[in-house]
C-alpha cells in the first residue's frame, strides 16, 4: 500500500512525536511527576530544547500544529486521556 508524500511526512512526524511524548513522560516520571498532564507547549518546547540546547541536528522541523494533531491522534487511538476540552493537554 503506497502513501502520497504528505501522508508519509504526517505519519513520520506522528511517530516521532509519540516518541518525544513518551520520553517527556519518562523524564517526568523520574522527577516524581508521574501522571501529570502534558501540554502541546511543553512538548513543543521540549523538542526545541533538544534541537538547540542539546545540539541534536537531525530533529525534524515540528510545529505546534503538528504536536496538537499528534495529541488528537493519540487520544483517538485511546492512548492517554483528555484533560480539557481544547485538547491542550494529554495524560497517560
Amino acid at each position: 500500500m503506497g502513501f502520497d508524500t504528505k501522508t508519509e511526512e504526517f505519519l513520520c512526524k506522528t511517530s516521532v512525536l509519540s516518541y518525544y511524548i513518551a520520553t517527556y513522560n519518562a523524564v517526568n516520571g523520574e522527577l516524581g511527576l508521574d501522571g501529570e498532564p502534558v501540554t502541546v507547549d511543553e512538548i513543543f518546547d521540549f523538542i526545541n530544547d533538544l534541537k538547540h540546547e542539546a545540539g541534536l541536528e537531525n530533529v525534524q522541523n515540528i510545529t505546534k500544529s503538528d504536536v496538537s494533531l499528534a495529541f488528537r491522534i493519540l487520544l483517538k487511538a485511546g492512548l492517554g486521556k483528555q484533560n480539557s476540552l481544547n485538547l491542550a493537554s494529554l495524560s497517560n
